[in-house]
């Protein structure tokens, strides 16, 4: 494919773009609970989806016609799953439950699926433009999953377990919906509130960040832009859960340091305003949510956190290195509310080590992009999508994240989108050489042959054997 500024790829104008709206669509609006029948865990459309994706940029990868730039993202991706790969072989190659080989298999599926939501989100995204808009895009349908949380809360019922949806079957049972001191714990099209709570999580900073970005660019209504924040920090207030009022936090501390003195100050009466209307409005909120953070001494799940970490040392001492295999640690063994514990014992150190590079490699390349864009609508936008990835990362300290199917796939796509910050950066600066709108800077270097001429220059000099030493421009 050849896109309109003549660079190869996945870049055609709406098409990676668009798949890319629809599988989000898919991953936020259809319940994770409904698969395909007959594939199991990886059956949920979102999954299926995804898969596609993976197989999408292959191909496209495959026929490629000339290289294009590219990040360190997708180099840390194949590490990881690199690792786990090797550490599924050397769990068949050890004798093994069946219902352990398959949920190994089933697992690495589900690997390869979140990596074609990286790949694609990689690729795709061409331009910085169009990563505004599906930062946008994005925000819309996390508002409408807010939306739908404060449904569930105001209502007391799930909803999503009258679905019928023709052609998906749940793979388990639909909670009508979770308590904790006499309030709804809304779940939206999660399994568990807390998987839902992370998902908003990681999603408020790029709903602010894009409602910032087009109120710098004066696009819409204010309603229209700032409506998905509003919806998301609603659900986060009334959510009860940890995770997102962690997230909510971390995303603030993150995006602070970017929005000018009137932002902050903005921003800051909004939270305070927010906060005492849901206070007032649902009397007892005020308790409930400074119960989850005080006396935690005596919280059973906090000694349950602690405790986990001698569990997991004991069998990390029996496969340090590649884990007992992706997946292997099944629930019924104990769970460890942090994935990267879990990730350790299922896939070792190393593909612990690789986990974090790829979430470091992925800030890293966010950070850069900032720096990099003149453009003050990209730039906030890519701080968003920063602070999400620094929220998921953060997050997954705090459960075992990756044992859902949503909160993943939301973080792999925002890995794959801070890669393809970077590299729309690069693209542009190449198509801008490739028209003379630039002058590559170059540095002074020793060459180790001869400059020569093509021959089939026309008017081309002689040969001109330079000097030896190191030569300056």
């Amino acid at each position: 494919m050849t896109t309109r500024d003549g660079v190869t790829g996945l870049g055609v104008v709406g098409d990676g773009v668009t798949v890319l709206t629809i599988c989000v669509v898919a991953t936020l609006a259809i319940p994770s609970q409904f698969v395909v029948p007959g594939l199991g865990g990886v059956g949920t459309p979102a999954t299926v989806l995804w898969l596609g994706c993976g197989v999408w940029w292959a191909w496209e990868r495959v026929h490629r016609e000339r290289s294009e730039p590219s990040s360190p993202v997708v180099a840390a991706l194949v590490v990881f799953l690199g690792v786990a790969a090797i550490s599924f072989c050397s769990a068949l190659a050890r004798p093994a439950a069946a219902a352990e080989t398959g949920v190994a298999t089933m697992t690495l599926l589900v690997y390869t699926a979140w990596g074609g939501a990286l790949l694609l989100a990689h690729d795709a995204i061409w331009d910085p433009a169009r990563l505004v808009l599906l930062a946008r895009r994005i925000s819309v349908a996390g508002g409408a999953l807010g939306v739908l949380g404060i449904i569930q809360f105001v209502t007391g019922r799930s909803w999503v377990d009258e679905l019928q949806i023709p052609g998906l079957v749940p793979i388990r049972a639909i909670s009508e919906g979770y308590m904790r001191n006499g309030f709804a714990r809304p779940a939206g099209t999660a399994i568990h509130p807390i998987e839902y709570g992370a998902v908003l999580g990681m999603l408020i900073p790029i709903a602010l960040s894009s409602a910032l970005a087009s109120s710098s660019g004066r696009d819409g209504s204010a309603w229209r832009r700032w409506w998905p924040t509003l919806s998301i920090a609603t659900a986060i207030g009334v959510s009860s859960t940890r995770s997102a009022l962690i997230g909510l936090l971390v995303a603030l501390v993150v995006l602070a340091p970017t929005w000018d003195r009137v932002q902050r100050l903005w921003i800051s009466v909004a939270i305070v305003v927010g906060s005492i209307v849901v206070f007032v409005t649902v009397p007892g909120m005020v308790g409930t949510t400074l119960g989850l953070f005080s006396g935690l001494d005596g919280d059973t799940s906090v000694r349950s956190r602690v405790d986990q970490y001698a569990v997991a040392g004991d069998y990390l001492s029996r496969d340090l290195y590649l884990g007992r295999g992706p997946g292997t640690f099944l629930p019924r063994f104990r769970i460890f509310d942090n994935q990267y514990l879990l990730t350790a014992v299922e896939i070792g150190v190393i593909g612990l080590a690789a986990l974090v590079a790829l979430a470091l490699v992925a800030i890293g390349c966010a950070l850069v992009s900032y720096r990099r864009t003149i453009d003050q609508q990209v730039r906030i936008v890519v701080a968003g999508i920063g602070a999400g990835v620094v929220v998921g990362s953060v997050l997954l300290a705090f459960f075992d994240g990756f044992s859902f199917p949503m909160m993943p796939t939301v973080w792999f796509l925002l890995v794959g989108m801070a890669g393809a910050s970077l590299r729309s950066t690069r693209v542009q600066h190449v198509t801008a050489l490739g028209r003379g709108g630039l002058r590559p800077r170059r540095r002074a270097r020793r060459r180790l042959l001869p400059q020569r001429r093509h021959e089939a220059d026309e008017g081309a000099a002689e040969p001109v054997e330079l000097p030896a030493g190191p030569t300056t421009r």
